[in-house]
């Protein structure tokens, strides 16, 4: 169970501008970092190519390496920073923490849930260490 997420500042910043950027399309990024028992340490991407849509983002989980990987973060374009049925089986699979921005793409539209779709969002820290 997640008790507390350090998240990079300046990399959370970085993927509300490229959701910003991205939109009316929706934008997705895998998490890197690491876990240590409780806490999850979000300090880097791994480059994973997707396509995307309004409605949408499409990737190839098999096609790349994810070592490293504890979790995604993508946009909602339209509508609330809440996971769908599809996010929520994509948590299952795929790392510990998950951030979904919500139009406008500021620090306040972002939502962050563990794998089975909690929201956790109070145990988030944004950590200025760079």
């Amino acid at each position: 169970m997640v008790r507390l997420v350090r998240f990079d500042a300046s990399l959370l910043d970085s993927l509300l501008e490229a959701s910003r950027r991205n939109h009316p399309d929706e934008f997705f990024a895998v998490l890197g970092g690491e876990v240590r028992g409780e806490e999850v340490i979000v300090d880097s991407l791994l480059i994973v190519p997707f396509e995307a849509s309004d409605t949408g983002a499409v990737f190839d989980l098999m096609s790349v390496h994810l070592r490293g990987a504890v979790g995604t973060f993508h946009s909602h374009p339209y509508g609330e920073p809440v996971p769908s049925e599809d996010d929520l089986l994509l948590f299952r699979r795929l790392g510990a923490v998950h951030a979904i921005a919500a139009y406008p793409y500021d620090r306040r539209s972002v939502r962050f849930y563990d794998k089975s779709g909690r929201n956790i969002t109070g145990l988030v820290a944004l950590a200025d260490d760079r």
